[in-house]
Protein backbone atom coordinates (compact mmCIF):
# COMPACT_ATOMS: atom_id res chain seq x y z
CA UNK A 1 0.00 0.00 0.00
CA UNK A 2 3.08 2.63 0.68
CA UNK A 3 5.69 2.91 -1.70
CA UNK A 4 8.99 5.13 -0.74
CA UNK A 5 11.20 6.35 -3.30
CA UNK A 6 13.74 8.53 -1.96
CA UNK A 7 12.10 11.34 -0.02
CA UNK A 8 9.11 10.58 -1.77
CA UNK A 9 5.57 8.81 -0.51
CA UNK A 10 2.73 7.40 -1.77
CA UNK A 11 -0.03 6.28 0.18
CA UNK A 12 -3.81 5.56 0.58
CA UNK A 13 -3.33 6.09 4.07
CA UNK A 14 -2.72 10.04 5.30
CA UNK A 15 0.18 10.27 7.40
CA UNK A 16 -1.71 11.23 10.65
CA UNK A 17 -2.54 7.26 10.84
CA UNK A 18 0.97 6.00 9.97
CA UNK A 19 1.39 4.46 12.71
CA UNK A 20 0.30 0.94 14.38
CA UNK A 21 -2.59 -0.01 14.77
CA UNK A 22 -4.27 3.40 13.41
CA UNK A 23 -2.95 2.51 9.99
CA UNK A 24 -3.61 -1.18 9.72
CA UNK A 25 -7.25 0.16 9.96
CA UNK A 26 -6.91 2.87 7.30
CA UNK A 27 -5.27 0.47 4.88
CA UNK A 28 -7.85 -2.07 5.54
CA UNK A 29 -10.28 0.54 4.92
CA UNK A 30 -9.15 1.79 2.23
CA UNK A 31 -8.30 -1.59 0.00
CA UNK A 32 -12.41 -2.64 1.03
CA UNK A 33 -12.89 1.34 -0.18
CA UNK A 34 -11.93 -0.14 -3.92
CA UNK A 35 -14.73 -2.73 -3.57
CA UNK A 36 -17.06 -1.75 -6.82
CA UNK A 37 -13.92 -2.91 -8.37
CA UNK A 38 -13.49 -6.53 -7.01
CA UNK A 39 -16.97 -7.38 -5.82
CA UNK A 40 -18.00 -8.55 -9.10
CA UNK A 41 -15.09 -10.66 -9.68
CA UNK A 42 -14.83 -12.11 -6.40
CA UNK A 43 -18.64 -13.11 -5.92
CA UNK A 44 -18.29 -15.29 -9.67
CA UNK A 45 -15.56 -17.20 -7.60
CA UNK A 46 -17.29 -17.88 -4.47
CA UNK A 47 -20.22 -18.77 -7.08
CA UNK A 48 -18.60 -21.75 -7.91
CA UNK A 49 -17.27 -23.04 -4.28
CA UNK A 50 -20.94 -22.08 -3.46
CA UNK A 51 -22.51 -24.13 -6.49
CA UNK A 52 -20.34 -27.16 -5.63
CA UNK A 53 -21.26 -27.33 -2.69
CA UNK A 54 -24.69 -27.24 -3.61
CA UNK A 55 -24.23 -30.14 -5.73
CA UNK A 56 -22.05 -32.26 -3.14
CA UNK A 57 -25.39 -32.27 -1.36
CA UNK A 58 -27.54 -33.55 -3.93
CA UNK A 59 -25.28 -35.76 -4.95
CA UNK A 60 -25.76 -37.63 -0.83
CA UNK A 61 -22.91 -35.73 0.36
CA UNK A 62 -23.06 -34.91 4.39
CA UNK A 63 -20.30 -32.80 4.93
CA UNK A 64 -21.69 -29.03 5.73
CA UNK A 65 -25.43 -30.19 5.99
CA UNK A 66 -28.08 -27.98 7.80
CA UNK A 67 -28.11 -30.24 11.38
CA UNK A 68 -32.00 -30.19 11.28
CA UNK A 69 -32.67 -29.88 7.72
CA UNK A 70 -30.77 -32.37 5.74
CA UNK A 71 -34.01 -34.04 3.10
CA UNK A 72 -34.70 -30.22 2.67
CA UNK A 73 -31.08 -29.16 1.66
CA UNK A 74 -30.50 -31.88 -0.59
CA UNK A 75 -33.96 -31.38 -2.23
CA UNK A 76 -32.97 -27.65 -2.50
CA UNK A 77 -29.53 -28.09 -3.43
CA UNK A 78 -30.07 -28.22 -7.69
CA UNK A 79 -32.09 -25.57 -7.59
CA UNK A 80 -29.41 -23.53 -5.08
CA UNK A 81 -26.79 -24.37 -7.48
CA UNK A 82 -28.23 -22.94 -10.63
CA UNK A 83 -29.25 -19.61 -8.67
CA UNK A 84 -25.83 -19.40 -7.12
CA UNK A 85 -23.92 -20.23 -10.63
CA UNK A 86 -26.44 -17.46 -12.79
CA UNK A 87 -25.70 -14.61 -9.74
CA UNK A 88 -21.90 -15.50 -9.86
CA UNK A 89 -21.96 -15.54 -14.16
CA UNK A 90 -23.82 -11.65 -13.62
CA UNK A 91 -21.38 -10.94 -10.78
CA UNK A 92 -18.23 -11.24 -13.66
CA UNK A 93 -20.32 -9.58 -16.50
CA UNK A 94 -21.60 -6.66 -14.21
CA UNK A 95 -17.89 -5.40 -14.20
CA UNK A 96 -17.39 -6.25 -17.46
CA UNK A 97 -18.51 -4.05 -20.45
CA UNK A 98 -21.00 -7.08 -21.57
CA UNK A 99 -22.97 -6.33 -18.22
CA UNK A 100 -23.77 -3.29 -20.13
CA UNK A 101 -25.44 -4.81 -23.45
CA UNK A 102 -28.12 -6.39 -21.56
CA UNK A 103 -31.08 -5.51 -19.64
CA UNK A 104 -30.04 -4.13 -16.09
CA UNK A 105 -32.81 -6.60 -14.77
CA UNK A 106 -31.27 -9.99 -15.86
CA UNK A 107 -28.22 -9.06 -14.14
CA UNK A 108 -29.99 -7.18 -10.60
CA UNK A 109 -32.50 -9.99 -10.41
CA UNK A 110 -29.71 -12.57 -10.42
CA UNK A 111 -27.76 -11.11 -7.87
CA UNK A 112 -30.03 -10.16 -5.40
CA UNK A 113 -31.49 -13.80 -5.95
CA UNK A 114 -27.79 -15.01 -4.79
CA UNK A 115 -27.34 -12.56 -1.93
CA UNK A 116 -31.33 -13.26 -0.64
CA UNK A 117 -30.03 -17.19 -0.51
CA UNK A 118 -26.65 -16.86 1.00
CA UNK A 119 -28.27 -14.51 3.22
CA UNK A 120 -30.30 -17.31 4.40
CA UNK A 121 -27.93 -19.33 5.39
CA UNK A 122 -26.23 -16.89 7.81
CA UNK A 123 -28.98 -17.72 10.01
CA UNK A 124 -27.79 -18.90 13.21
CA UNK A 125 -24.40 -17.60 12.65
CA UNK A 126 -24.40 -15.19 15.46
CA UNK A 127 -25.59 -17.94 18.07
CA UNK A 128 -22.79 -20.66 17.05
CA UNK A 129 -19.95 -17.68 17.30
CA UNK A 130 -21.21 -16.80 21.06
CA UNK A 131 -21.39 -20.37 21.65
CA UNK A 132 -17.65 -20.54 20.12
CA UNK A 133 -16.61 -17.78 22.04
CA UNK A 134 -17.62 -19.13 25.30
CA UNK A 135 -17.44 -22.76 25.37
CA UNK A 136 -14.80 -22.92 22.77
CA UNK A 137 -16.79 -25.52 20.31
CA UNK A 138 -19.98 -25.35 18.29
CA UNK A 139 -22.62 -27.95 17.55
CA UNK A 140 -21.84 -28.85 13.97
CA UNK A 141 -18.23 -27.48 12.96
CA UNK A 142 -18.95 -28.04 9.17
CA UNK A 143 -22.42 -25.96 9.13
CA UNK A 144 -20.46 -23.28 11.46
CA UNK A 145 -17.87 -23.30 8.60
CA UNK A 146 -21.08 -23.05 5.83
CA UNK A 147 -22.69 -20.14 7.81
CA UNK A 148 -19.64 -18.23 7.63
CA UNK A 149 -19.10 -18.94 3.83
CA UNK A 150 -23.08 -17.51 3.48
CA UNK A 151 -22.07 -14.63 5.16
CA UNK A 152 -19.16 -13.57 2.50
CA UNK A 153 -21.08 -14.82 -0.28
CA UNK A 154 -24.07 -12.53 1.04
CA UNK A 155 -21.68 -9.53 1.29
CA UNK A 156 -19.84 -10.12 -2.01
CA UNK A 157 -23.34 -10.22 -4.06
CA UNK A 158 -24.90 -7.85 -2.24
CA UNK A 159 -21.71 -5.71 -3.21
CA UNK A 160 -21.93 -6.43 -6.90
CA UNK A 161 -25.46 -5.71 -7.16
CA UNK A 162 -25.37 -2.13 -5.77
CA UNK A 163 -22.13 -1.47 -7.77
CA UNK A 164 -24.00 -2.95 -10.72
CA UNK A 165 -26.91 -0.63 -10.17
CA UNK A 166 -25.05 2.37 -9.74
CA UNK A 167 -22.51 1.95 -12.88
CA UNK A 168 -25.40 1.50 -15.30
CA UNK A 169 -27.91 4.51 -13.63
CA UNK A 170 -24.75 7.09 -14.22
CA UNK A 171 -23.00 7.85 -11.40
CA UNK A 172 -20.22 6.68 -9.00
CA UNK A 173 -20.16 2.81 -7.96
CA UNK A 174 -18.30 3.74 -5.06
CA UNK A 175 -20.78 6.94 -3.72
CA UNK A 176 -23.38 6.49 -5.96
CA UNK A 177 -23.49 10.57 -6.80
CA UNK A 178 -22.64 11.92 -10.24
CA UNK A 179 -19.40 13.53 -10.43
CA UNK A 180 -16.40 14.35 -12.50
CA UNK A 181 -15.01 10.47 -13.15
CA UNK A 182 -11.06 11.58 -12.98
CA UNK A 183 -9.36 13.43 -9.59
CA UNK A 184 -11.62 11.85 -7.23
CA UNK A 185 -11.70 9.83 -4.16
CA UNK A 186 -13.72 8.28 -1.69
CA UNK A 187 -14.21 11.15 1.73
CA UNK A 188 -15.51 9.69 4.89
CA UNK A 189 -18.71 11.71 6.02
CA UNK A 190 -18.11 13.74 8.41
CA UNK A 191 -19.60 11.88 12.33
CA UNK A 192 -23.66 12.66 12.84
CA UNK A 193 -25.86 11.15 15.41
CA UNK A 194 -29.02 9.38 13.99
CA UNK A 195 -32.37 10.63 14.07
CA UNK A 196 -34.02 11.02 17.02
CA UNK A 197 -36.54 8.57 15.99
CA UNK A 198 -33.58 6.55 14.89
CA UNK A 199 -32.49 7.03 18.68
CA UNK A 200 -35.40 6.23 19.98
CA UNK A 201 -35.77 2.59 18.24
CA UNK A 202 -32.21 1.95 19.44
CA UNK A 203 -33.25 2.47 23.35
CA UNK A 204 -36.16 0.14 22.58
CA UNK A 205 -33.60 -2.29 21.19
CA UNK A 206 -31.96 -1.71 24.56
CA UNK A 207 -34.92 -2.02 26.82
CA UNK A 208 -36.59 -5.18 24.98
CA UNK A 209 -32.91 -6.73 26.76
CA UNK A 210 -34.18 -5.97 30.32
CA UNK A 211 -36.40 -8.95 31.11
CA UNK A 212 -33.85 -11.06 29.61
CA UNK A 213 -30.78 -9.73 31.46
CA UNK A 214 -33.24 -9.25 34.76
CA UNK A 215 -34.01 -13.09 34.16
CA UNK A 216 -30.02 -14.42 33.57
CA UNK A 217 -28.60 -12.00 36.45
CA UNK A 218 -31.42 -13.34 39.06
CA UNK A 219 -30.27 -17.25 37.77
CA UNK A 220 -26.74 -16.12 38.26
CA UNK A 221 -27.00 -14.78 41.75
CA UNK A 222 -28.44 -18.25 42.86
CA UNK A 223 -31.97 -16.21 42.87
CA UNK A 224 -35.44 -17.53 41.21
CA UNK A 225 -37.50 -16.37 38.21
CA UNK A 226 -40.27 -18.29 36.73
CA UNK A 227 -40.15 -21.01 39.49
CA UNK A 228 -36.55 -21.80 38.30
CA UNK A 229 -34.05 -21.65 40.38
CA UNK A 230 -30.23 -20.56 39.57
CA UNK A 231 -29.13 -23.91 41.04
CA UNK A 232 -31.29 -25.84 38.13
CA UNK A 233 -30.55 -23.36 35.40
CA UNK A 234 -26.79 -24.19 35.97
CA UNK A 235 -27.54 -27.61 35.92
CA UNK A 236 -29.44 -27.45 32.61
CA UNK A 237 -25.92 -25.38 31.45
CA UNK A 238 -24.48 -28.56 32.44
CA UNK A 239 -26.45 -31.14 31.00
CA UNK A 240 -26.01 -28.83 27.48
CA UNK A 241 -22.34 -29.20 28.03
CA UNK A 242 -21.45 -25.68 28.73
CA UNK A 243 -17.77 -25.19 29.40
CA UNK A 244 -15.63 -24.45 32.36
CA UNK A 245 -15.96 -20.93 31.54
CA UNK A 246 -19.16 -20.76 31.33
CA UNK A 247 -19.91 -22.67 34.46
CA UNK A 248 -17.10 -20.63 36.07
CA UNK A 249 -19.10 -17.27 35.34
CA UNK A 250 -22.52 -18.33 36.55
CA UNK A 251 -20.83 -19.10 39.79
CA UNK A 252 -19.56 -15.75 40.02
CA UNK A 253 -23.02 -14.08 39.01
CA UNK A 254 -22.10 -13.26 35.86
CA UNK A 255 -24.48 -14.96 33.17
CA UNK A 256 -22.37 -14.97 29.33
CA UNK A 257 -25.25 -14.47 27.15
CA UNK A 258 -26.37 -11.21 29.59
CA UNK A 259 -22.59 -10.38 28.53
CA UNK A 260 -23.25 -10.55 24.89
CA UNK A 261 -26.26 -8.77 25.32
CA UNK A 262 -24.35 -5.72 27.11
CA UNK A 263 -22.00 -5.71 24.34
CA UNK A 264 -24.86 -5.89 21.85
CA UNK A 265 -26.33 -2.60 23.18
CA UNK A 266 -23.09 -1.69 23.29
CA UNK A 267 -23.28 -1.71 19.43
CA UNK A 268 -26.93 -0.70 19.11
CA UNK A 269 -25.65 2.97 20.82
CA UNK A 270 -22.53 2.82 18.71
CA UNK A 271 -24.70 2.99 15.61
CA UNK A 272 -26.47 5.68 16.58
CA UNK A 273 -24.10 7.92 18.20
CA UNK A 274 -21.34 9.59 16.32
CA UNK A 275 -18.75 8.38 19.02
CA UNK A 276 -19.18 5.10 17.07
CA UNK A 277 -17.92 6.70 13.52
CA UNK A 278 -14.85 8.17 15.60
CA UNK A 279 -12.93 6.66 18.15
CA UNK A 280 -13.84 8.29 21.18
CA UNK A 281 -10.79 9.63 24.40
CA UNK A 282 -11.95 6.62 25.77
CA UNK A 283 -10.54 4.38 23.32
CA UNK A 284 -6.55 4.74 23.09
CA UNK A 285 -4.39 5.03 21.48
CA UNK A 286 -7.45 4.76 18.44
CA UNK A 287 -9.25 8.40 20.14
CA UNK A 288 -9.92 10.30 17.61
CA UNK A 289 -9.72 7.82 14.83
CA UNK A 290 -12.35 7.13 12.05
CA UNK A 291 -14.06 3.94 12.52
CA UNK A 292 -14.05 1.81 9.83
CA UNK A 293 -17.60 1.24 9.08
CA UNK A 294 -17.10 -2.05 8.19
CA UNK A 295 -16.00 -2.77 11.65
CA UNK A 296 -19.78 -1.79 13.16
CA UNK A 297 -21.56 -3.40 9.77
CA UNK A 298 -20.36 -6.33 10.10
CA UNK A 299 -21.61 -7.39 13.40
CA UNK A 300 -24.79 -5.37 12.72
CA UNK A 301 -25.88 -6.68 9.81
CA UNK A 302 -25.16 -10.58 10.50
CA UNK A 303 -26.73 -10.05 13.96
CA UNK A 304 -30.17 -8.30 12.99
CA UNK A 305 -30.29 -10.96 9.95
CA UNK A 306 -29.80 -13.69 12.73
CA UNK A 307 -31.67 -12.15 15.47
CA UNK A 308 -34.79 -10.62 13.69
CA UNK A 309 -35.64 -13.77 12.02
CA UNK A 310 -35.47 -15.67 14.71
CA UNK A 311 -36.57 -13.82 17.14
CA UNK A 312 -40.02 -12.41 15.45
CA UNK A 313 -40.67 -16.54 13.62
CA UNK A 314 -40.52 -17.79 17.28
CA UNK A 315 -42.60 -15.15 18.63
CA UNK A 316 -45.27 -15.61 16.24
CA UNK A 317 -44.58 -20.17 17.14
CA UNK A 318 -44.38 -20.40 20.50
CA UNK A 319 -45.33 -16.87 22.39
CA UNK A 320 -47.96 -15.55 20.67
CA UNK A 321 -50.77 -18.40 19.96
CA UNK A 322 -51.13 -19.66 23.70
CA UNK A 323 -52.20 -15.71 24.61
CA UNK A 324 -54.92 -16.38 21.81
CA UNK A 325 -55.83 -19.84 22.71
CA UNK A 326 -54.28 -21.18 19.65
CA UNK A 327 -51.34 -23.20 20.66
CA UNK A 328 -50.39 -25.65 23.94
CA UNK A 329 -47.85 -24.13 26.56
CA UNK A 330 -44.39 -25.42 26.20
CA UNK A 331 -43.37 -29.14 28.03
CA UNK A 332 -39.63 -29.75 27.56
CA UNK A 333 -37.16 -30.06 30.19
CA UNK A 334 -37.11 -26.64 32.34
CA UNK A 335 -39.67 -25.22 29.63
CA UNK A 336 -43.61 -26.42 31.63
CA UNK A 337 -46.58 -24.45 31.56
CA UNK A 338 -46.64 -21.11 31.95
CA UNK A 339 -43.53 -21.15 33.53
CA UNK A 340 -41.70 -21.88 30.57
CA UNK A 341 -43.76 -19.99 28.43
CA UNK A 342 -42.49 -16.61 30.88
CA UNK A 343 -38.82 -17.68 30.04
CA UNK A 344 -39.37 -18.19 26.19
CA UNK A 345 -41.19 -14.87 25.74
CA UNK A 346 -38.54 -13.14 27.78
CA UNK A 347 -35.85 -14.94 25.59
CA UNK A 348 -37.38 -14.65 22.16
CA UNK A 349 -39.03 -11.26 23.01
CA UNK A 350 -36.03 -10.05 23.30
CA UNK A 351 -34.23 -11.16 20.15
CA UNK A 352 -37.30 -10.08 18.26
CA UNK A 353 -37.12 -6.70 19.56
CA UNK A 354 -33.41 -6.46 19.61
CA UNK A 355 -32.94 -7.74 16.15
CA UNK A 356 -35.41 -5.46 13.99
CA UNK A 357 -34.01 -2.28 16.19
CA UNK A 358 -30.43 -3.53 15.50
CA UNK A 359 -31.64 -3.97 11.35
CA UNK A 360 -32.99 -0.90 11.40
CA UNK A 361 -30.29 1.53 13.11
CA UNK A 362 -27.59 -1.03 10.61
CA UNK A 363 -29.14 0.21 7.46
CA UNK A 364 -29.54 4.38 9.09
CA UNK A 365 -25.68 4.20 10.00
CA UNK A 366 -24.72 2.83 6.81
CA UNK A 367 -26.98 5.23 4.80
CA UNK A 368 -25.78 8.66 7.00
CA UNK A 369 -21.72 7.23 6.49
CA UNK A 370 -21.66 6.37 3.26
CA UNK A 371 -18.32 8.05 2.05
CA UNK A 372 -18.81 10.36 -0.93
CA UNK A 373 -16.45 11.35 -3.65
CA UNK A 374 -14.42 14.41 -3.37
CA UNK A 375 -11.24 16.17 -5.09
CA UNK A 376 -8.02 13.93 -4.16
CA UNK A 377 -5.32 16.44 -2.12
CA UNK A 378 -2.47 16.25 -3.88
CA UNK A 379 -0.55 19.06 -2.22
CA UNK A 380 -0.14 17.33 1.16
CA UNK A 381 -2.23 19.76 3.17
CA UNK A 382 -1.80 18.05 6.27
CA UNK A 383 -4.86 15.78 5.91
CA UNK A 384 -4.08 13.94 3.17
CA UNK A 385 -0.56 15.16 2.00
CA UNK A 386 1.17 12.65 -0.42
CA UNK A 387 -1.96 10.93 -1.26
CA UNK A 388 -1.89 9.90 -5.19
CA UNK A 389 -5.28 11.09 -7.34
CA UNK A 390 -7.05 7.92 -7.63
CA UNK A 391 -10.37 8.21 -10.72
CA UNK A 392 -13.59 6.31 -9.61
CA UNK A 393 -14.46 2.83 -10.52
CA UNK A 394 -16.04 2.22 -13.77
CA UNK A 395 -17.94 0.06 -15.71
CA UNK A 396 -15.17 -2.29 -16.85
CA UNK A 397 -12.66 -1.39 -14.65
Amino acid sequence: MTTRRGNDATSDVPPEVEDPPAALLARTAASLGRWPAWAGYAAGVFSLAGAGLALYWAAGGTRGVPPHGAGTARTAAWPAAAVLLTGGIMAVASVRDVGRQMPRWWALTALWAACALTASGTFGFVMNAIQLLFTASVDDWSWFGVECLCAVGAALFGGAAVAFRRRTAGTCARCGLVHARAGTRPRPAPPSPASRAMRRTAFAGALGFLPYVAMKTTWAFGGTFAGISGDEAVAEFKRNGASGLVLTLERYGLDFTTLMALLGVFLLMGLTHSWGQVFPRWAPPLAGRRVPRWLPLAPAWLGALTLAPYGVIATACYVVPPLLGLGGLPHKGLLQGWSGWTITACGVGAFAVYGVSLGAAAWDFQRRTRPVCGPADVAGNGKSGGARPRSVTSASS
